[in-house]
């Protein structure tokens, strides 16, 4: 909000990040039932304490409350920002789950995945705070653009990290592989190690045979070919940003963008 058109946090801004935030633990707590986790980030889950029927709940309790929230105080365009979004983080979810059973994702799948389960609330954030601050049109597009790639570079690491135990720091590792998730590094290693390669490794986890997974990963440059895809992710987001001025809030914006490079939680 700040760094659009030289706004300000006003109490739309804070209203429309109170239900980015309600909203995103619903949707943590509705994934960890899907995903079975027992924890996340290094702490245990609602799921995993209370089990599946009261973290359902409390999700549906809490998506209830955010959309309220957005109703009630938000403009129609950021409810019809939000309505979108949660349209794309189920069609995400349930993309996922069809190639967890296929086993046949490929890049662009990945990249369909990852737009609608984690940018898709980036750009919700990040377009309700630059519109509630009256930003023009452009700068409006600039920060959507901004968020898409911001949020797709921050999954990408979480994919690397997920493949990096000596990175991860409060984060387990070897989740995505036992979920049948096949992701950016385990993508690049397939495309350097070459179809035959590929299809072995796809006959082991289908057959639950995982450990051999991140040392094939590693041996073909799959986390170092994630990392570049980042890499670019990155850039295009620092791009995004030109058609605003130079502010702190910018400089904080570039900052977030440049750290997802590196983060190790």
């Amino acid at each position: 909000a700040r760094a659009a058109n030289g706004g300000v946090a006003n109490d739309d801004t804070l209203r429309n990040a109170a239900s980015v935030e309600i909203l995103h633990n619903a949707t943590l707590l509705h994934d960890d039932v899907a995903d079975e986790a027992e924890t996340r980030r290094g702490v245990p889950t609602v799921m995993s304490r209370f089990g599946p029927v009261p973290a359902v709940l409390v999700g549906d309790f809490w998506l209830a409350r955010a959309v309220n929230a957005i109703i009630n105080y938000c403009s129609k365009e950021t409810f019809s920002d939000f309505a979108l979004c949660l349209d794309n983080l189920a069609e995400g979810e349930m993309f996922q789950i069809e190639k967890a059973e296929s086993l046949d994702a490929s890049l662009e799948d990945y990249i369909y995945i990852i737009e609608h389960k984690t940018a898709a609330l980036f750009r919700a954030a990040m377009k309700g705070g630059a519109r509630n601050s009256g930003c023009t049109p452009a700068q409006l597009e600039a920060m959507d653009s901004f968020a898409l790639h911001l949020g797709r570079a921050f999954q990408i690491r979480d994919d690397i990290l997920d493949y990096s135990p000596q990175l991860a720091l409060g984060k387990p590792t070897g989740v995505d592989i036992a979920e049948r998730k096949i992701t950016l590094p385990l993508l690049g290693a397939f495309e350097n190690a070459g179809e035959g390669e590929r299809a072995r490794v796809v006959a082991d986890i289908d057959a639950g045979r995982y450990g051999g997974v991140p040392g094939f990963v590693e041996e073909n440059d799959g986390i170092e070919y994630a990392q570049q895809v980042l890499e670019h992710e990155t850039l295009l987001a620092l791009e995004a940003l030109e058609p605003f001025g130079p502010c702190r809030a910018k400089e904080l914006l570039v900052g977030l963008a440049r750290q997802m490079s590196f983060r190790e939680k």
